[in-house]
């Protein structure tokens, strides 16, 4: 039995036991109760707002990959990014999708390595500002008196990681020492990979302006994310009061965060587990914040189904022109 299939199956156990402790709380008899009688327009709006923000997502891609000096059209790269984000969500892997656009982008373009800095570097700004707009929201709690879990520090800490890792991509200081310390460890082919990923990561480091710009733009891009799901818990006849919208502004962001964590098949168990466990917080009921979470990635899943045809189109044209199948 090959590794891959062995993690697949220790992430597909793990979702299984984990959607298993959340129905030992609670029934899908009472998530569906949840989900009666919807307010459509609401969730007609969280699929419209979830489409901006994928737009923005991919205009922001769009930007890093121009400042590395890739010509391709902000056409194909939209079209890319909406694929991507259809094969993360229909492939057991958290980064399906970054693997195609890094795959495709950078065969066509010659050079995989400058789309994959591009691509890990779109992941770390998204995550750092995601982190931002939590512990923005983390503060004006603070500043009204609203009560907030002790979890809440581990954001202090994931930014924390975030900043280092993006400094160490465009310090020259860490450029020039990290590569020699893995040396002396003697790992002598992947500390010329480092070196060469380094080289790729320079542009940006004359850029760092124009990087907080983009930074910026990305936290507006999380806002739109984070607003999908107050637009569904509407949807759903949830109706958080202030209060609650505050709380659920820094604890959605937590939860995002923990889906990052590949540890389960697509994020299937664990976003349900961390969901009843976390958003009940806010005195919403649980069957109403698993009904709302559940939603929430309906509407991104239903959306990404545009990636879907736009990859089948690409397919059926290329294998038209060439007379066979497009590999892959």
């Amino acid at each position: 039995m090959s590794r891959s299939l062995l993690i697949f199956l220790a992430k597909l156990v793990l979702s299984v036991a984990l959607l298993w402790l959340v129905l030992t709380r609670l029934t899908w008899v009472e998530v569906r109760e949840a989900l009666i009688d919807p307010r459509w327009p609401w969730l007609a709006a969280a699929m419209a707002v979830y489409g901006l923000s994928a737009w923005g997502g991919a205009l922001q891609w769009s930007w890093i990959l121009r400042t590395a000096g890739l010509p391709t059209p902000v056409g194909e790269i939209r079209r890319l990014y909406f694929v991507g984000l259809f094969f993360n969500n229909f492939l057991p892997a958290n980064i399906g999708g970054d693997g195609y656009k890094i795959m495709d982008l950078g065969r066509r373009e010659g050079c995989p390595g400058r789309v994959f800095c591009a691509t890990l570097l779109d992941r770390l700004v998204g995550l750092a500002a995601l982190t931002v707009f939590a512990a923005l929201a983390a503060v004006i709690c603070v500043a009204f008196g609203v009560a907030l879990p002790r979890i809440v520090w581990v954001l202090a800490a994931v930014l924390l990681f975030l900043l280092l890792a993006l400094a160490m991509l465009v310090s020259r200081r860490l450029r020039a020492r990290l590569p020699d310390l893995v040396r002396r460890m003697r790992l002598v082919t992947l500390a010329d990979r480092i070196d060469g990923l380094a080289d790729e990561f320079g542009v940006y480091r004359q850029r760092l302006p124009w990087l907080a710009r983009v930074f910026l733009f990305s936290v507006g891009v999380q806002a739109l994310r984070m607003l999908v799901h107050l637009l569904v818990a509407y949807g759903l006849r949830l109706d958080p009061d202030p209060t609650q919208t505050l709380q659920l502004a820094v604890l959605i962001p937590l939860l995002a965060l923990s889906l990052t964590l590949p540890v389960t098949v697509n994020g299937i168990g664990l976003r349900e587990w961390v969901t009843g466990a976390l958003l009940v917080f806010t005195g919403l009921s649980e069957q109403g914040v698993v009904a709302m979470e559940m939603t929430a990635f309906l509407v991104m899943v239903a959306f990404s189904l545009l990636g879907g045809v736009l990859w089948w189109q690409r397919r059926a044209l290329i294998s038209d022109n060439s007379g066979r199948p497009e590999a892959g």
